[in-house]
């Protein structure tokens, strides 16, 4: 079977399943909170709904796009046109020529571990991209791929202080927020500053909560050393983005941290047709392989992906701030 004849059994089916089926290096953040709350636009553009609730309110907006923001009484609908990510790669000529001296079976197989291959490496750069997104939505920042802000939340609420109270009546207090916001108890997950959580460790020990017969204990969580006090877990988090001028800015700001309930109410994942011709006979993918094409003058063949993606927090004020003065 030649090189070419192996190709057309790649078809748009088989590139679209074998996309999907790329496992990837993971994606904390995004796998967590929003990979299950995914939802396909027909179009290039999407209408977010924002809840405004516990003094939620719009900071600011790319240049020129304040008419796409529509005020409503307890939500914002921001119309957007959905962030695009696409990537090429060639199977060159030389290439090819490796896989002339296979035959039959060996040769589809040789071929096929190449193409899934270069998905596997596109999938990755996809979703190192996501991830980011997806940090940034948590914290207020809907942001692209190259780390421009498209909007940004703030919120007016105090942050909780956990100096110079119990750490259960810190938490009864994140409790109670929660409730306000979303009507209901639901578990979460703390991320904190090292800041914070070095003096939560200390306020611990002083408290004598760490221990054998504590309510407190580190645990493991994918590779991370997460202090567990009363069925909570305090996670440091510590990446960093660029701003527009270049500037490394922390997510988490000194001696705070970020409740992040795990809520479907909280969170949401938009993602569209992407712009290639053989999307066309499909249904939005969040992930786009488009069947192999030989470029003229024997140049080789062509492997095109996409995904047209942002995640975003439909509920921004459940996400409480806190605060561990110094």
């Amino acid at each position: 079977m030649t090189f070419a004849k192996i190709m057309q059994l790649w078809t748009l089916a088989t590139t679209l399943e074998a996309i999907r089926q790329v496992k990837t290096t993971g994606s904390y953040i995004f796998d967590k909170y929003f990979k299950k709350n995914a939802e396909p636009v027909m179009g290039n553009t999407a209408k977010l709904k924002i809840k405004k609730g516990a003094g939620i309110v719009l900071k600011s907006i790319l240049p020129g796009n304040d008419r796409l923001v529509e005020d409503l009484d307890d939500t914002y609908e921001i119309t957007i046109e959905l962030p695009r990510f696409g990537l090429e790669r060639t199977i060159l000529p030389h290439e090819i020529n490796e896989y002339e001296s296979l035959e039959g079976k060996d040769k589809a197989e040789a071929v096929s571990k190449k193409i899934t291959s270069i998905y596997k490496d596109h999938k990755d750069d996809y979703m190192t991209t996501i991830e980011f997104m997806s940090v940034g939505a948590l914290f207020g920042k809907v942001v692209d791929g190259s780390g421009k802000i498209l909007f940004e939340f703030r919120s007016a609420a105090t942050p909780i202080e956990f100096k110079g109270k119990d750490i259960d009546v810190a938490l009864n207090e994140i409790d109670d927020a929660l409730v306000e916001e979303l009507g209901t108890e639901v578990p979460y997950d703390i991320l904190c500053s090292k800041e914070f959580f070095n003096s939560l460790v200390a306020k611990a020990k002083a408290d004598e909560l760490l221990g054998k017969d504590g309510p407190a204990s580190y645990v493991d969580e994918n590779g991370k050393r997460v202090l567990d006090i009363h069925g909570k877990k305090f996670i440091p988090y510590r990446s960093s983005y660029k701003d527009e001028n270049g500037n490394t800015k922390k997510f988490i700001g000194e001696r705070k941290a970020i409740v992040i309930p795990k809520s479907e109410k909280v969170y949401k994942v938009v993602y569209g047709r992407a712009d290639h011709t053989q999307a066309m006979k499909s249904a939005p993918k969040m992930f786009f392989a488009a069947a192999p094409e030989e470029l003229p003058r024997g140049k080789g063949w062509v492997l095109a992906t996409e995904t047209k993606i942002i995640p975003y927090c439909t509920r921004p004020g459940a996400l409480i701030n806190l605060s561990f003065s110094a």
